[in-house]
């Protein structure tokens, strides 16, 4: 009789899913034998790192050394080994997770398993990626949509982005950057792109990152390439705002470039403000209404700037 089960479950298999619980990019589709144990068709995935580990349930409940017949056609996930006293209790495991991402350094984020009632805004700040200065922020999903609001039981296992807040469209255009101010800009500056989840309310980008070239004082004027964020949530109407974000402020030595600093605009990275002139300001107010011009001029003069490190003739270009 025992001989007969046997040899019915070696022609039996059992087909799992199994999912990395820490990338759950990673999946694998496997069959194994009927009668193996979850640790065995984990092990023949090939998605189990070294020999401590956990096979978990979307629940959390750990199935490592049931039968594969248990769980047939499951989605199982495999990660850290869940260790008796909690000393690495995984009944909160990542899949009821939600990742926040900085917006402006993608290396930087963090998993936050939210608390009961919890809307996002609310499990976001437990994240710590929110400015620490007191300026205004929010959480964005991969569309740039805002989702503040959104119980955050609803958002497990999204990865969404906290920024600075959008600001309204105001003045007398449509702020941020529009198609073709998009497709100007990457005529000269083909490095360019948008921050993606940080449109504004409008649908336009209001920030982006672009590579310029110009020369950092330390190394004797020689050209160096700056990777820029640029603030145009405010344009046209006030001219946008540039920062340096490599290379590292304290090897560039410009005159017009300040010391590395923290702002709301990219509140986990240190970053140089770059100071475009005493008049530019004046300057940008009398340029024509016209998106293209006030775009052109600033691109041309951030640049000029840029590749100019000698203070007497910014004041003179300036003036």
């Amino acid at each position: 009789m025992n001989r007969a089960r046997q040899a019915d479950q070696a022609d039996r298999t059992v087909m799992l899913t199994l999912r990395n619980a820490v990338d759950q990019t990673r999946k694998v589709a496997v069959e194994v034998p009927a009668g193996s144990t979850v640790r065995d068709a984990a092990i023949e995935a090939g998605i189990a790192q070294g020999e401590s580990f956990d096979v978990f349930t979307a629940e959390g409940r750990a199935v490592t050394r049931d039968p594969v017949d248990d769980h047939g056609n499951a989605v199982l996930y495999v990660g850290p080994q869940k260790v008796a006293g909690g000393a690495m209790q995984l009944d909160d495991e990542p899949t009821k997770a939600i990742q926040f991402v900085s917006v402006y350094d993608h290396q930087v984020r963090n998993d936050v398993v939210p608390g009961d009632g919890q809307t996002v805004r609310q499990a976001a700040e437990v994240a710590g990626l929110a400015p620490r200065d007191g300026s205004q922020w929010q959480v964005f999903d991969d569309l740039g949509v805002v989702v503040d609001e959104i119980p955050a039981a609803d958002m497990v296992g999204a990865q969404l982005y906290v920024g600075p807040e959008a600001i309204e469209a105001g003045a007398w255009w449509k702020t941020g950057l529009e198609n073709k101010d998009l497709n100007l800009a990457k005529m000269q500056y083909p490095t360019l792109q948008s921050v993606r989840s940080h449109r504004l309310p409008n649908g336009n980008p209001g920030v982006v990152i672009l590579s310029m070239i110009g020369v950092k004082k330390r190394a004797g004027g020689r050209k160096t390439e700056y990777e820029m964020i640029i603030d145009f949530r405010n344009f046209p109407a006030e001219s946008p705002r540039a920062f340096v974000k490599t290379p590292k402020c304290s090897l560039i030595k410009h005159c017009n470039i300040y010391k590395a600093s923290r702002f709301s605009i990219a509140p986990s990275l240190e970053i140089c403000a770059v100071c475009p002139g005493s008049k530019w300001s004046d300057l940008y107010d009398r340029l024509p209404k016209k998106r293209e011009a006030r775009l052109g001029a600033f691109l041309n003069h951030l640049q000029y700037v840029l590749s100019n490190p000698n203070p007497k003739d910014n004041a003179r270009r300036m003036s």
